[in-house]
């Protein structure tokens, strides 16, 4: 009996430390690395002759890309647990360290590599706010930042995926969202003017164009611009009035439906790691996911559901923690390019991470991938 009454107290002192007395500091070094990744794919040799499919393509990207801007004391969004919302107060240091998932806002992490954008969408006083549990900042004010992005390196030839993920949008509906994005211009251009594909089979159900018949030259158009592909999910907090009204721009794929992107959920580093092999090994043991766009989402969660996420959860100091030495041995573990094959959405938090040079690293990987398939595809056509 008395072991049980000292684990007790030790388990409340520790969630005690962990929670509320914790530090605000984030525990990482958030410097940005010395050379930004100005153009990832658009200079490939003979990639417009390859003209390969979209799904196929290599892309770095980030997850929760607007929490680059999140600041301590944020106030929790309006749909937020309401354990989070009424000892806020208390836990203010815990949850900004485990809802920050990256240091850099989205105009820096397209600097150094992010071509594919994860954005949660939360309408709160009358605005359009971004959000991962806590507020970040208003959506336009992260549009801008793409906008002014996509301007400056518009002869590029990029390509730039944006996934809108709505957490709460109260009487509003995916089309007023859409009527939004539309509204915010960097010298009169909105996102819009950036999508130069057809209108597209949302969910694969119409004649429309389906997302893997998109290819590279589709996305770019003619003359090699920078283009963008858009995505939209309806997750757990979906509510069917979100539908209701016709969007103005048919341009979104939805998340759920034309990709694969198996969310780990996992604190322990050694639970994520074998997560994205067993995905891994299912994508390369058939054909069925050849055409979905494929996602390595390797990031973790903060999470109890196993006694080793559990205590990873209490002494990890935060995801960017966490993330600073999980980035690090995946990038350079044996099989990566076998990894980025399977899935070439190598999405993740802390993408500016510095730590064992991983942001050049990844760049470097993801442009050997890029090259070595529009190589594949121009041998193939001869």
């Amino acid at each position: 009996m008395p072991f049980v009454i000292v684990g007790i107290v030790l388990f409340v002192m520790i969630v005690i430390i962990t929670c509320i007395l914790a530090p605000s500091s984030t525990g990482v070094d958030d410097r940005l690395p010395d050379t930004e990744t100005r153009i990832a794919i658009g200079n490939i040799n003979g990639i417009r002759d390859a003209d390969p499919r979209y799904v196929d393509i290599g892309f770095l990207g980030t997850h929760d890309s607007n929490t680059g801007a999140l600041r301590l004391g944020a106030e929790p969004e309006p749909c937020a647990s309401k354990v989070l919302i009424k000892t806020y107060p208390l836990v203010k240091n815990y949850a900004f360290r485990f809802t920050k998932t990256q240091t850099a806002h989205i105009y820096d992490q397209l600097r150094f590599g992010s071509r594919f954008l994860h954005i949660k969408v939360t309408y709160a006083d009358n605005t359009w706010y971004t959000s991962h549990s806590l507020l970040t900042e208003p959506l336009a004010d992260h549009l801008l930042e793409i906008l002014r992005f996509l301007d400056e390196s518009e002869q590029d030839g990029e390509i730039l995926s944006l996934l809108f993920q709505p957490i709460n949008m109260e009487t509003h509906c995916f089309a007023e969202l859409h009527d939004h994005i539309a509204s915010v211009k960097y010298k009169d251009k909105s996102i819009f003017d950036y999508v130069r594909y057809s209108p597209v089979s949302e969910f694969g159900d119409t004649d429309a164009i389906k997302i893997h018949q998109l290819r590279y030259t589709d996305i770019v158009g003619a003359a090699g611009e920078c283009g963008v592909v858009l995505f939209e999910r309806r997750d757990e907090h979906y509510k069917p009035s979100w539908d209701l009204k016709t969007t103005r721009y048919p341009f979104f794929f939805d998340m759920d439906t034309n990709a694969l992107h198996v969310w780990h959920k996992h604190t322990s580093e050694r639970l994520l790691d074998r997560g994205i092999r067993r995905v891994c090994d299912e994508i390369a043991s058939t054909d069925k996911y050849d055409n979905l766009l494929r996602m390595n989402q390797t990031q973790s969660a903060s999470t109890t559901r196993t006694f080793a996420d559990f205590v990873a959860a209490i002494f990890s100091h935060s995801l960017l923690k966490i993330a600073s030495v999980h980035n690090e041995k995946l990038i350079k573990s044996d099989d990566i390019q076998h990894i980025i094959q399977c899935m070439p959405v190598f999405q993740v938090d802390f993408l500016t991470s510095c730590y064992g040079d991983f942001n050049r690293i990844a760049n470097e990987q993801i442009r050997l991938y890029n090259e070595r398939l529009v190589e594949n595809l121009i041998k193939n056509k001869e």
